[in-house]
Formats: C-alpha cells, sequence, structure tokens
C-alpha cells in the first residue's frame, strides 16, 4: 500500500518540477530575446547618427566646392549660388529629418516586438504555473484513495452513540 502512495507522490513531484523546470526556461528565453531588441535598437541608431553623419559632411563638402567655385569664378554671390546653396541645405536637412523619422518607426517596431515576445513569455510562465498546480491536484486526487482510512468512514470506524 505504501508503494502506489509512493509513486503517485513522486509523479507528482516530478511533474510540478518539470512544470517549473519549463517556466524558468520560458523566462531566460525572453530574457535574452529583450536583450536582442535592445541590441536590435542601439544598432538601429547607431546605423541612423552614422547615416546622419555622413549626409551632414556630404552637404559641408558640396557647401565648401560651391565657396571656392565662388571665388575661383571671380564672381561675387549672387543670387544663383545662393539659390544652389539653400537648395542644397534644404535638401540635407529634408534627408536628416526622413533619416530621423525612419529611425524612430524602426525603434518603435522594435519595441512593440519586445512588448509582444514579452506577453507571450508571461503567457507560457502563466501556463506552467497551471500546469504545476493541475499536477498537484491531480497527484491528490489520485494519493488520496490509496492513502488508509480514507473514504467516507462508514463501516469501518466504529461510531459511539
Amino acid at each position: 500500500m505504501v508503494l502506489p502512495i509512493a509513486l503517485a507522490l513522486a509523479s507528482t513531484g516530478l511533474q510540478v518540477y518539470a512544470a517549473q523546470q519549463g517556466a524558468r526556461a520560458a523566462k531566460a528565453q525572453g530574457a535574452l530575446a529583450t536583450r536582442q531588441f535592445g541590441n536590435q535598437i542601439k544598432d538601429v541608431k547607431l546605423t541612423a547618427t552614422q547615416n546622419h553623419n555622413a549626409r551632414l559632411s556630404q552637404f559641408r563638402v558640396f557647401e565648401a566646392v560651391n565657396q571656392s567655385l565662388l571665388g575661383t569664378s571671380g564672381r561675387d554671390e549672387d543670387r544663383s549660388f545662393r539659390a544652389i546653396k539653400e537648395r542644397a541645405k534644404k535638401d540635407a536637412f529634408t534627408d536628416i529629418d526622413r533619416l530621423r523619422t525612419q529611425t524612430a518607426l524602426k525603434v518603435g517596431q522594435i519595441s512593440l516586438q519586445d512588448s509582444l515576445n514579452k506577453l507571450q513569455v508571461q503567457n507560457k510562465v502563466n501556463a506552467y504555473k497551471f500546469q504545476a498546480l493541475g499536477a498537484i491536484i491531480g497527484g491528490a486526487t489520485k494519493a488520496y484513495p490509496l492513502m488508509p482510512n480514507t473514504g467516507t468512514g462508514l463501516g469501518k470506524v466504529p461510531y459511539i452513540t
């Protein structure tokens, strides 16, 4: 009679342990994914900064070349040179604003993926907790009939009247 009870308890213990390990693994996987999403955000921001600096550098080179052409031509800065300079400036800053907007969108998408991942991990952890609870309840219902003096007590325990 002791062996079936011990086996029922051991089975329940193993099921609970497996569920706890599953929850730990889900949390570890979620933490790794969160770290990966954080690195992706840093990478996107670094790339955006590099693109920003490159575009600004291109504008400054264009401006310097324009100034040198103006100096070598012997002309004063007239309306056409100013228009070219203003157009280049407008294009450069439009490109920079576009880069900033694209970066914000990419960061937002990655953050959304991270939030969804965290929600999925929490759902997995909750499922494993319910699995452990179900194992405990199932083990108790299996072990209860195997225990001595279980049942209603009718016919087994004499009543004093």
